[in-house]
């Protein structure tokens, strides 16, 4: 297909109803809340200790990415983030072979689909949109926006003005965002206040693929402190916490 037929196909798909997805997130949010959620609080959200970061934890009403070496152990790392947050969390996928959540999976991380909702985008402008529409909601503890895994890292670019416009919308709002996404040879500039690289360890006692999933933690960038890395971490299911290999 020529580059015209192509252009001439995207005009003819309608665009996104926004008023009508904003309404309805909206609803949606309120009846979480309305059936006592807890509204997020402002102290940062605990990762394990040693981890070095300024006051803690995760800082709320930030942007925060993770560069993932795969798509699995980069899910599972947001999901347990995310359950932190402690209330109503977005997860945003873009694309048609976009990340989408697997509830179960998200489960076992501790992010309980009562808690969840899905919302995914054909277009990664639309989801750019709903990123910053749910950050910008006080009543959202959390949203998470994955990409299209298999596309090209071009076409689900996000330059410096636009991660600033989500740096803001997460200061408005007070929760948390993640932006999840491939681990390239060199990340565009952002303004997250901090950038993550994540990648899988072997299974600590792993049985038929169900041990305790371990993963490589590298923080290259932390607004107001300083990058670390080497940290082999391992979550245990059971307890639900991360724990630092040999501490």
């Amino acid at each position: 297909m020529s580059d015209r037929h192509l252009a001439l196909a995207a005009a003819d798909r309608p665009p996104i109803d926004q008023p009508a997805l904003l309404a309805a997130l909206r609803a949606r949010v309120a009846r979480l809340e309305g059936a006592g959620r807890a509204r997020h609080d402002a102290a940062p959200i605990p990762l394990f200790d040693g981890s070095a970061l300024p006051g803690g934890g995760l800082a709320r009403a930030a942007l925060h990415e993770i560069l993932a070496e795969e798509p699995g152990c980069g899910a599972a790392f947001a999901a347990v983030l995310l359950a932190r947050a402690g209330g109503t969390v977005l997860w945003i996928a873009a694309g048609s072979d976009a990340l989408t959540a697997w509830p179960p999976g998200l489960a076992r991380c501790g992010l309980t689909p009562a808690n969840l909702i899905l919302l995914r985008a054909e277009h990664w402008s639309d989801a750019l949109w709903a990123m910053e529409e749910a950050l910008r909601c006080p009543a959202v503890a959390g949203a998470l926006l994955a990409p299209d895994w298999e596309a090209d890292p071009a076409d689900t670019q996000l330059d410096l003005t636009a991660s600033r416009r989500l740096q803001l919308a997460a200061e408005a709002g007070g929760g948390v965002g993640l932006l999840l996404r491939p681990d390239i040879a060199r990340p565009p500039p952002s303004a997250a206040t901090t950038r993550w690289r994540i990648s899988a360890l072997n299974a600590a006692g792993a049985g038929h693929g169900f041990g305790d999933p371990r993963w490589q933690l590298d923080l290259l960038r932390a607004r107001g402190g300083k990058a670390d890395s080497g940290w082999a971490v391992t979550w245990r299911v059971a307890a639900g916490e991360i724990e630092r290999d040999g501490a």
